[in-house]
């Protein structure tokens, strides 16, 4: 662009979705919109956008731009015919995106494939699985070009661990729910238990673990499910709680407003691919290890996942289990295969992780958070028992993203 624009001049097009996707992206959008002063965002569907938008004086006036995960030809026609910033929220086509547009391109999007290298890992880890499964939506191409990566790197990292096993793939959302069940079924019962199944979202692990229900497989037992975007509303309300990966969905979404707007800014075009990884896995009941059948120690067990992590301590884990403290300390490590200090500090370190991860939190107010006296003190331990600082944890996980966005008046904040 010849000549330098505000933001607030142009209209935001997004395209938008009820998925996890769709619905992160376009909260991280807002947020930064918010935090600029930008106003003028219009969320349109796929089939406006394609039909309708791109055919108005907008795309003519050089004052709209575009965030879409649609790579339809069209619409790449539109933005190569009228010069358009835009961020591309896939990554399957790089290549021919760049000869359709004519130009450098922005694309942000999941890094699908170190999605399926961190659900190896998981269920690897657990030295317990005899057989493993992918369940998928289907084999149409708008879900492939997210889907198959997903299912490749879980093949090729298994393998990498030295799993010599088939790894079969199914469609459990495919066609009417009884066709679904019934295929699924027949694969399922031809592999040797314990399975480890990953699922390429939590709508399909949902599906997943009703199936296993259907053929009386017992979840996790029997069949572990791990899903993928952690859908609170879908995990937490399973008939088994479903253990899922999370995404920074919403991260993406400020990365690529972020880099949209650094085109509208007339800064030159930069052509550029940001993968934004996945975070951890929540581990919930659909893929817990073997339960624990001492009662005692199952009520400190709980007591320790269910806790906030400020109230932990020995002392208090002892009480919730009704036993004196000898007896847990003794049968603890023999159940659970490590100390209740060990425990204590496993899920301290988790929660600390999460505010790391999930929030701008100062490392101050994370120690307060979970009970420390002094960040100091927390950053010690933490260094300790995770062999970096909590800073380095930080920077090495978060999404990259362009640096001294400026619009208007205001900068934009760090994600």
């Amino acid at each position: 662009m010849n000549k330098r624009v505000s933001s607030k001049d142009y209209w935001i097009l997004l395209t938008d979705g009820t998925n996890a996707f769709d619905s992160g992206v376009r909260a991280g959008v807002m947020q930064i919109a918010r935090e600029i002063g930008i106003s003028r965002i219009r969320l349109v569907n796929e089939d406006s956008l394609e039909n309708i938008y791109i055919k108005s004086e907008l795309f003519k006036t050089g004052r709209l731009a575009v965030i879409s995960h649609m790579r339809s030809e069209p619409l790449l026609a539109a933005l190569r015919a009228h010069s358009v910033p835009a961020v591309l929220l896939a990554e399957e086509s790089v290549q021919e995106w760049r000869q359709a547009i004519g130009k450098p391109i922005a694309v942000c999007s999941v890094d699908n494939r170190a999605i399926g290298s961190m659900a190896a890992d998981y269920l690897f880890e657990q030295d317990r699985f005899r057989s493993f499964l992918f369940a998928g939506i289907g084999d149409n191409e708008n879900v492939q070009w997210w889907q198959g990566p997903r299912y490749k790197a879980f093949a090729d990292t298994l393998r990498e661990h030295g799993y010599e096993g088939e790894i079969p793939q199914i469609a459990t959302m495919q066609s009417s729910p009884e066709i679904d069940e019934r295929n699924f079924i027949e694969v399922i019962k031809r592999l040797e238990r314990p399975i480890g199944v990953f699922c390429s979202n939590d709508f399909v692990a949902r599906d997943t673990i009703n199936f296993c229900e259907s053929a009386r497989f017992s979840v996790p037992g029997d069949v572990a499910v791990l899903g993928v975007d952690d859908e609170r509303e879908i995990c937490e309300n399973a008939p088994i709680l479903i253990s899922s990966i999370k995404v920074e969905h919403v991260r993406l979404g400020r990365t690529a407003f972020k880099m949209l707007l650094r085109q509208i800014e007339g800064e030159p075009p930069c052509d550029r691919v940001i993968l934004c990884p996945p975070v951890r896995v929540v581990e919930r009941d659909s893929t817990r290890r073997s339960e624990i059948n001492n009662l005692a120690v199952a009520r400190a067990v709980s007591f320790i996942e269910r806790s906030p992590p400020s109230i932990l301590d020995i002392p208090s884990v002892v009480k919730a289990s009704g036993a004196s403290r000898s007896y847990l300390s003794k049968h603890f490590r023999t159940h659970v295969g490590r100390t209740i200090l060990e425990a204590i500090n496993d899920r301290i370190m988790r929660e600390v992780k999460c505010q790391l991860l999930d929030s701008d939190k100062t490392i101050a107010e994370i120690a307060e958070a979970v009970g420390f006296a002094s960040s100091s003190g927390l950053c010690t331990v933490f260094r300790r028992l995770n062999g970096i600082s909590m800073r380095e944890f930080r920077a090495q996980r978060k999404v990259p993203t362009p640096k001294n966005i400026i619009s208007g008046k205001s900068a934009a904040k760090r994600t």
